[in-house]
Formats: structure tokens, sequence, C-alpha cells
């Protein structure tokens, strides 16, 4: 087996970019965004509720929240579902039937106003998560 793995790494360097040379700049920078990843329950939230610009269902939520770059959900949506569930339990989010199989969620007043105190702190990881949501950049 280790000998596939040395053939297949001579071959990766001779045919497949073999100019691509990562600095420590770059490696630290994907270290950094590997651990970004890693999102806290009060960035989940709040990246939830940043996705919440409209009635959205859960599947679109996740869709959102993959695009932004929280995977903490990929392979198991089941605990997005959970997860929304719970928010909606709490009085944060409210909820209606479209259709017999597709569940809508929007956010309640205390959601809208625990977010805006949220982001109205400079510097704050929700202020970064506002600025992903609207299209900038969050680095």
């Amino acid at each position: 087996m280790e000998d596939k793995l040395t053939r297949l790494k001579s071959a990766m360097n001779k045919h497949t970019f073999p100019e691509l040379k990562f600095t420590e700049n770059h490696k630290r920078s994907i270290h950094s965004s590997i651990k970004k990843q890693d999102a806290s329950q009060e960035d989940i939230m709040i990246a939830i509720f940043r996705s919440l610009d409209e009635e959205k269902s859960g599947y679109q939520i996740n869709e959102v929240l993959y695009q932004k770059g929280i995977r903490n959900f990929e392979g198991n949506e089941g605990s997005l579902y959970a997860t929304l569930h719970e928010l909606e339990k709490e009085c944060w989010l409210q909820t209606f039937w479209e259709t017999d199989e597709r569940k809508l969620y929007s956010l309640d007043e205390r959601a809208k106003k625990w977010l805006k105190k949220k982001e109205s702190k400079s510097g704050s990881a929700s202020a970064l998560w506002r600025t992903a949501f609207e299209g900038g950049r969050n680095d």
C-alpha cells in the first residue's frame, strides 16, 4: 500500500500543479478556515437568523448556511431540523406549513431584536456574520 501512495504522490508532483507551492500564510489561512467551520452555538443561531431574511424552508436554510461556509449540518441535516425545532419551541422562530410536507420558518420579533443587539457591537462575531450574509468578505 505504501508503494502505491508513493507512486501517487510522485505522479501528482509531476502532473498536478507541480509549480504550486503553499507559503506559511497560505497554510495558516487554510487551517484558520477549517477551524472556522467549528461554529459556536451562538454563531449558528446568528447564521440561522441571518439566513431568514425572508421565509425559508429547512432545506433552504441549510443551503444558505452551506454557501456561507457553515458545515456543521453537512451529512447530518436532521440536527439542523432539531435545532430549528428547538428555536421554534423557545419562541425565536415562527413557523407555518406551506404544504403538508413543507414547513417555513421566519424570525420572531424577539429574534430580530436579539440579532440587532448582537450585530450592533462592532468587531463582534455577529457583525462579521452580518458582513458575510450581506455579500461582503468576513476575513
